[in-house]
């Protein structure tokens, strides 16, 4: 074997090796270029999961706020709607042509009230008629829709019978019927 033949079987197995060792890099880049494409992707499902569920809190929470900014503007009109529904009722009350009649009848059941010596105020309206039947018991003004203010003689108690006082007492204990009638519930309408 000459030096030729020794340097050109040592170049062909140095070629050799050489591709087998190209080709060992070639075939273990595609296989880390595949781990790193099936982790990127698998990231990527992560993450897009991870948007989804997210935009999905958001999407619940932001339909509840509006649900809840919604019930706030119902609750508010629905408030307003009742203090107007007070407002006119106690403006009724006070127009009443029957409220001679109900004055007497005030009066007349809390009579222990005034009569030993007591004192009645009544609105500038109702005066003539509080006066006619209490006499020198009447002792002046309040500012009310009507009824009548009662004080004993020794001024420890007063008993209050305003029509603004009777309403507000009747309304505390219906509103929820007043509300439900106007506004009746889901559970109701079953």
């Amino acid at each position: 074997m000459t030096l030729e033949t020794v340097v050109q079987a040592i170049l062909e197995k140095g070629k050799s090796e050489a591709g087998e060792i190209l080709q060992q890099a070639r075939a273990e880049r595609e296989r880390i270029l595949a781990d790193v494409r099936a982790e990127g992707g698998k990231s990527i499902e992560e993450e897009e999961r991870r948007a989804h569920e997210a935009a999905a809190r958001r999407r619940v929470q932001e339909l509840a706020r509006g649900e809840l900014e919604a019930r706030k503007i119902v609750l508010a009109a629905q408030k307003e709607a009742l203090d107007r529904v007070y407002e006119r009722t106690l403006v009724r009350l006070g127009e009443l042509k029957e409220n001679a009649e109900f004055l007497q009848r005030l009066l007349k059941a809390n009579e222990a009230e005034w009569r030993a010596g007591g004192q009645v105020y009544s609105n500038a309206k109702d005066e003539a008629a509080v006066r006619r039947i209490v006499g020198e018991r009447y002792a002046g003004r309040v500012e009310c829709a009507g009824g009548v203010v009662m004080e004993t003689a020794d001024g420890t108690r007063r008993v209050d019978l305003r029509y603004e006082s009777i309403l507000r007492d009747v309304w505390n204990d219906s509103v929820r019927e007043v509300a439900e009638t106007l506004w009746p519930s889901k559970s109701s309408k079953a």
